[in-house]
């Protein structure tokens, strides 16, 4: 193997690792997330705030929608 060869190679494996890396924040984020606005749609169903409720569980769904296709992207790679 010549050493452009290994560079290049040693390169792939380095983006490969920070794109797993990126991949394992993002959907950290996005549980986090979908934690955060389930409980406060929780909270503000509580309090009679149905308006504030309805918006957290709009929150908590395009968030749950978003982990699918992180999962894609895992899955992908």
């Amino acid at each position: 193997m010549t050493d452009k060869d290994k560079l290049m190679e040693e390169f792939v494996e380095t983006e490969a690792a920070k794109t797993e890396d990126a991949i394992a924040d993002l959907e950290r984020i996005e549980q986090e997330v979908v934690a955060e606005a389930t409980s406060s749609t929780e909270f503000e169903d509580a309090l009679g705030n149905e308006q504030a409720a309805a918006e957290a569980a709009e929150t908590a769904q395009a968030f749950e929608d978003a982990q699918a296709g992180t999962a894609g992207i895992g899955e992908a790679l």
